[in-house]
């Protein structure tokens, strides 16, 4: 059986233990550089990712951290990692992964509507226990692996969301004119909607009254 990878981007060596430890089926990799978890969703395209909404700058190299410029005389600061960002490179490369944003409690429910608009699965405070750990895990790969179920009975890897609802939109309109026997007043009554409304509907969609 091929491991399950699991993209873990956060700052916390103590965390990526307790993953590990409530992950033994999982491949886990741990990193807290933006453009590491980048490479590693566009080389693995990992089912699932937690990823903090902000990450520490790594720390600087041996000796400039004793004020020791390196060999070019200039240190150059690392700026923290965004989580936002790392959100958004993971989808740009694994679109169907289901991201996770790890809130360290300090985040105002703004920072929740932001990332859920840019495309994350879930915002969770971060889990201190390893059972729970493992259910929200499991909760996400089991929504990743129904979305993938359903892309392939349709027979494509995405459905633009248009045309589902123009297809679910026709299909309702064709049913209500077949129970109302085509009598228009009464498909529209059944679609809660205008006569003129349907009428619009009929000729958008190319529906052939009977």
């Amino acid at each position: 059986m091929v491991a399950r990878t699991l993209l873990l981007v956060d700052d916390d060596p103590a965390f990526g233990g307790l993953l590990r430890g409530a992950l033994a089926s999982w491949r886990i990799v741990c990193t807290a550089d933006r453009e590491n978890a980048r490479r590693v969703a566009r080389a693995h395209r990992p089912p699932v990712a937690l990823v903090s909404f902000h990450i520490a700058a790594p720390p600087p190299p041996e000796g400039v951290a004793n004020g020791e410029p390196p060999s070019g005389g200039v240190i150059t600061a690392c700026p923290p990692v965004d989580g936002f960002d790392v959100l958004s490179d993971i989808l740009d490369a694994a679109p169907a992964c289901k991201v996770v944003m790890l809130d360290d409690g300090r985040q105002p429910r703004s920072a929740a509507v932001r990332a859920v608009a840019g495309g994350a699965h879930d915002v969770v405070c971060r889990p201190g226990d390893a059972r729970e750990l493992a259910l929200l895990i499991d909760r996400a790969w089991h929504r990743h692996e129904l979305e993938a179920e359903c892309r392939a009975m349709a027979g494509v890897a995405a459905v633009p969301l248009r045309a589902v609802r123009e297809q679910a939109e026709r299909r309702a309109v064709q049913e209500a004119l077949a129970q109302a026997r085509g009598n228009l007043s009464a498909a529209a009554r059944l679609l809660e909607v205008s006569r003129p409304t349907l009428y619009n509907l009929i000729r958008q969609h190319g529906i052939r009254e009977a």
